[in-house]
């Protein structure tokens, strides 16, 4: 038996195990969403399963897996979906179908773009990709994928306000978005695949098809949008060019931002290189090397049809959009960063209270001084600050600043840009004893202004006062309040609570003074 007969007959009897498995339900039919939830996305270049700890704002992803699988590679050209693709697909479901049921969540949502709804023989895919995967499987329209494109820019950056476009292997979609609400979309055939296969792998052709292609949006030249957000993994590996090319100090894609002029010039560049010539560059994804020209030269041709100022990169999309529009209102309505610290910092902090109390007890800052220049996004800061002021307390002493910085900086949080990410890594850092190395996070703290970068280092200092004086004990701090004048930094003492103070206290409010500019002083009532 040959290595192919052999994967062959191993692919037959995962399809065929998995046909004989009960069916999950979609998220709209499932009851109790605490358990996990999955989403499986079947596009023109690759197929998806992603699972969530849980379906609430903001959740966790506990396992993604994706196979390029090329579903829509022929079908410009043939009107079907390319055979071997499908068998790879339909391996990659039976997969994720066992994959889903070992983790036990409670329900799976199914959907298929463009490739799929395009093709003569879809249906008959769709048919045996449900008997598969066990689940039902929804065939988005180009209104639906724009849809739910923009939804999931929305889930990640709560005040996105300009264009969201889908680059998708088939497809782009694009939909206009402000305020929170959608306005006008289309649904252009100009993903690469598809560029690939009707030029004949013909840059220039190409170039006639997306011209082509976007005449027929009229609407686009009138659109001035104040941003271009951009999703899709090809789009993202040309973010990632960007970030190796200014050697940025950040490898976080969502919110990754590019000036118009930089993202041009790049993306002209990109559509005029071989596959050769890009494979000697590391931040490209050797799977995307085929498509990234082509997806460049889509991104030029958005650029100059809208003039866009800028291009932000969402690392949200259609997957997240389901699980977004899914939510009721009032848990869409929520800070997608708060919800994040809230619950990372009732996980590893020491108590689920403490962030509150320390919340309080630091707020009077914002009154006056240093911090009442802080806008309306430094007090979300400061919010999940002190909800995550107590994360690190488990580390070594001498790591702890480096710690939180790390942790924060990476995170897989939406609802913050990279300065917001240093702002609130630095301020948490500020809370623990020990330095930052200039070496791993000098360039890093540049990205935030002087300014700001003095501010979130007085919040942090605050949080060392409270921890200074309570050692982390629930309710210990309540009663203390501090009081700010152009002069002073009062530090209000409980009679009964009098014998908490000393000289590491002392040494605290100092501290926080000195950064204010004013004296400190201690008052006990």
């Amino acid at each position: 038996m040959t290595g192919r007969t052999r994967r062959s007959a191993a692919r037959e009897k995962l399809l065929s195990l998995a046909q004989r498995m009960p069916a999950i339900p979609s998220l709209r039919e499932a009851s109790d969403l605490s358990q996990g939830v999955g989403i499986i996305d079947i596009g023109s270049n690759s197929v998806r399963l992603v699972v969530y700890a849980d379906h609430r704002r903001m959740p966790l992803p506990i396992f993604n897996e994706k196979v390029l699988c090329g579903l829509g590679r022929t079908v410009g050209s043939t009107g079907q979906l390319d055979p071997e693709a499908i068998e790879r697909a339909l391996a990659a479901l039976a997969r994720f179908q066992a994959l889903t049921r070992a983790l036990g969540i409670a329900a799976l949502d199914a959907v298929a773009t463009a490739a799929v709804r395009e093709a003569s023989n879809g249906a008959e895919f769709i048919v045996r990709a449900e008997q598969i995967c066990g689940a039902k499987i929804s065939i988005l329209s180009g209104r639906d994928e724009a849809h739910y494109a923009a939804e999931g820019v929305a889930a990640g950056i709560p005040d996105a306000d300009g264009l969201v476009g889908d680059l998708g292997g088939g497809s782009l979609e694009l939909v206009e978005m402000a305020g929170g609400q959608q306005g006008e979309g289309v649904s252009l055939p100009v993903g690469p695949l598809r560029l690939i296969d009707l030029s004949g792998g013909d840059i220039e052709k190409a170039r006639e098809l997306v011209d082509q292609a976007f005449s027929q949006a009229t609407w686009l030249s009138n659109s001035k949008p104040k941003a271009f957000y951009a999703v899709g993994g090809n789009w993202r590996n040309i973010a990632r060019l960007h970030m190796a090319a200014d050697t940025y100090p950040l490898n976080v894609l969502q919110a990754y931002t590019l000036r118009r002029r930089d993202a041009l010039d790049l993306s002209r560049l990109i559509a005029g290189q071989s596959v050769k010539s890009l494979e000697g560059v590391h931040a490209v994804s050797r799977r995307r090397l085929e498509t990234l020209p082509y997806a460049a030269l889509v991104l030029e041709k958005v650029l100059t049809a809208t003039h866009a100022p800028r291009v932000v990169i969402s690392a949200y999309g259609v997957r997240e959009g389901l699980l977004y529009s899914r939510l009721a209102p009032e848990e869409r309505d929520r800070d997608p960063l708060w919800c994040w610290a809230e619950r990372l910092g009732a996980r590893l902090g020491r108590s689920s209270e403490y962030g509150m109390e320390v919340e309080r007890f630091t707020a009077p800052l914002f009154d006056g001084g240093l911090l009442a220049a802080a806008g309306h996004d430094e007090r979300r800061l400061h919010h999940a600050a002190c909800h995550l002021s107590d994360i690190a307390w488990r580390i070594h002493p001498d790591y702890r600043a480096q710690h939180v910085m790390l942790e924060i900086l990476r995170a897989p949080v939406a609802g913050i840009d990279h300065p917001g990410r240093v702002y609130l890594g630095f301020a948490v850092a500020n809370r623990y004893r020990g330095s930052l190395p200039e070496v791993e996070f000098g360039k890093v703290l540049t990205l935030l202004e002087p300014d700001r970068t003095k501010r979130a280092r007085a919040i942090g200092l605050a949080l060392r006062l409270a921890y200074t004086l309570s050692a982390g004990a629930p309710q210990l701090v309540t009663g203390f309040r501090l009081a700010l004048d152009p002069q002073t930094l009062t530090l209000l003492v409980p009679a009964a609570k009098q014998d908490l103070l000393g000289e590491p206290v002392t040494k605290r409010l100092l501290a926080l003074a000195r950064i204010l500019g004013v004296e400190p002083q201690v008052q006990v009532l």
